[in-house]
């Protein structure tokens, strides 16, 4: 396990406290931030960058503006709330099949590395996902859809079994 650095514990339990919530235990961690479970069924997501956290916050409130909570069969988690001073995002609790964390998604504009038409882009995610591919791949598209480039496909941030 990667060893939680101090800041963030802190700006984890500080938004407890404020909050009121009480943490069921580390969920996972990645090079945007560390997931913790809340006893009020919730996911604590507590950015390590300010850039990551504007990111992420900005398409959760795109997904809530058109009251997004499931997109192509995959649950997408709903933002409950949010403390910008500490860097942490509340959201919902989601189970499989599902589309998280949105740390490298744009909005209204593809990044300029990401191209979805390549051939060897497509090969590479249909390896991962298999007979399951056309269903990543619709709901890619109605993210697009809603102006969301999501960038980051990969089976842990996209799982479709259950």
């Amino acid at each position: 396990m990667s060893e939680i650095p101090a800041e963030v514990q802190q700006r984890c339990n500080a938004y407890c406290q404020q909050y009121e919530r009480k943490i069921e235990g580390l969920r996972g961690w990645g090079l945007d931030g560390y997931i913790w479970q809340t006893t009020q069924d919730s996911i604590l997501k507590v950015c390590i960058r300010e850039t990551a956290f504007q990111r992420e916050l900005v398409v959760y409130q795109r997904l809530q503006a058109h009251q997004v909570n499931r997109l192509q069969g995959f649950q997408v988690p709903i933002l409950l709330d949010y403390d910008e001073n500490l860097l942490v995002l509340e959201l919902s609790y989601v189970r499989p099949p599902f589309v998280l964390d949105f740390a490298a998604a744009t909005l209204d504009d593809p990044p300029p590395e990401l191209d979805i038409d390549s051939a060897d882009w497509i090969a590479e995610k249909r390896s991962v996902y298999g007979e399951r591919w056309p269903d990543v791949s619709r709901l890619l598209d109605a993210l697009r859809h809603l102006g969301i480039y999501y960038t980051d496909v990969h089976s842990e941030n996209i799982r479709v079994d259950q």
